[in-house]
């Protein structure tokens, strides 16, 4: 919504709901629970002038991929299957009007609110079966934690915490200021990001990266700048030119993250691999090059 409809809103409001709503958006507003809360005791008559406005925000909210992750997630935690949620919505919503005594226009965004919920749980393509909740300390300020930048993203993007500066030939290790809990049987690999492969000289030196589960330091990335430096050809040159170092910017996606199962291997020895194997000879440029 723009600034100009934003005043319209707000202009309508009475000096009483102003005063609340300031006091509202000056708590946590990252926790949504008590944010909508706050919502809810705005007198009726202001939060009608409202409704129109946090609905679009819910909207919003409900199509963004990371809060439809963030909602599976919360249901798979709590064993609530996505069924549960889109067959029982009415069934849940009487049952909260009977505990609690709202205006119609509070019960509308509620029933609105839950509608939007099931609706970005139906359209989201995450199954909660595999989901696998893995605990996480973060271990430096401003530190983010790896997020699915779309429902069909099979890795992670990585957040640098401060800007760092790889000289060309050089290698640098990147934290990210978080520690992990792996379960057992699984790892998570670090691995470029594709797009910066393409634009830049920056790679993930050891790609890809592997975290073992008994790994439980903090976690970090492995950056090299294989631009080579331009080195003295002559002792009459007294600098050395370089070629171009390569910046990653404080908050920036620079690399990537995935899970992924790791199964233990049992070698069983036998005299000759069996006769169903064919014999291609196959060994190191077999297949030549075209």
């Amino acid at each position: 919504m723009d600034e100009k409809k934003l005043e319209e809103v707000f202009s309508g409001l009475s000096p009483d709901g102003i005063e609340k709503l300031d006091e509202i958006l000056d708590q946590d507003t990252t926790n949504g629970l008590a944010l909508l809360a706050g919502l809810f005791s705005l007198n009726d008559e202001d939060f009608e002038i409202l409704r129109p406005l946090i609905q679009d925000t819910m909207v919003e909210a409900y199509n963004d991929p990371q809060t439809q992750m963030q909602l599976v997630q919360t249901l798979a935690q709590s064993g609530i299957s996505v069924d549960d949620v889109l067959n029982h919505t009415d069934e849940i919503i009487e049952q909260l009007f009977n505990e609690v005594e709202l205006s119609e226009s509070k019960k509308d965004l509620f029933r609105f609110m839950f509608s939007a919920v099931a609706n970005s749980i139906s359209t989201s393509t995450i199954n909660p079966a595999h989901i696998v909740e893995i605990p996480v300390e973060i271990c430096r300020e401003g530190a983010r934690l790896p997020m699915y930048a779309t429902n069909g993203s099979g890795a992670m993007d990585i957040y640098s915490i401060d800007e760092v500066t790889i000289h060309p030939g050089e290698c640098k290790i990147v934290p990210i200021g978080i520690k992990v809990a792996i379960p057992h049987g699984y790892g998570l690999l670090i691995q470029p990001r594709s797009g910066l492969s393409v634009k830049t000289k920056m790679r993930i030196a050891n790609t890809p990266g592997l975290v073992d589960e008994d790994y439980h330091e903090e976690i970090g990335v492995i950056v090299e700048n294989i631009t080579p430096p331009l080195l003295d050809m002559d002792d009459s040159i007294e600098s050395k030119l370089y070629g171009s170092d390569v910046i990653i910017g404080a908050g920036e996606r620079f690399a990537q993250m995935r899970l992924v199962e790791i199964p233990r291997v049992k070698w069983r020895e036998v005299t000759k691999l069996g006769t169903q194997i064919e014999d291609h000879g196959a060994g190191f440029g077999a297949t030549g090059v075209k």
